[in-house]
């Protein structure tokens, strides 16, 4: 059990600096198109789970995020309801991430929709081989009265 903590505590050191730079850079897309917009759907942009995971996280320190938003004068736009996860690569976010920074997304990160569920369909099933459902999210064990 020690040695899989390990691992994982070593990669999410590995990931943590990088995934926070593409949240970033995920805010900033949503911004600009904002900025170019005006129109706040328009700006929930299609993102992979990962990054819009990170998104969340930054979301929720409010401070940290207001003092940057106030230093570099955007506009955060995240609207959980509205939001979509089903990026996918030769799409628009992917061309707008393109064209912001010229290179392509770490694919680490930015996996298509499909990939993602195919990887939840393996999660689920295993997931549901021990008794757990939604993800994890709830169970079907019984617990005996001590």
């Amino acid at each position: 059990m020690a040695i899989a903590a390990n691992a994982t505590t070593k990669v999410l050191d590995t990931d943590k600096g990088p995934l926070l730079t593409e949240g970033l850079r995920a805010i900033a897309l949503k911004a600009a198109v904002f900025a170019l917009t005006g129109d706040e759907r328009a700006a929930e942009v299609a993102l992979p789970v990962l990054v819009d995971e990170m998104t969340h996280a930054m979301i929720a320190q409010p401070q940290l995020l207001a003092r940057i938003a106030e230093r570099t004068g955007f506009t955060l736009i995240h609207q959980t309801d509205q939001e979509h996860t089903d990026y996918t690569s030769g799409g628009y976010t992917h061309a707008a991430y393109l064209a912001a920074w010229g290179a392509e997304p770490p694919t680490r990160y930015w996996l298509d929709k499909k990939e993602v569920d195919r990887r939840l369909a393996i999660l689920t099933k295993k997931y549901d081989s021990i008794g757990m459902g939604r993800s994890g999210r709830e169970h079907s064990i019984s617990f005996a009265a001590a």
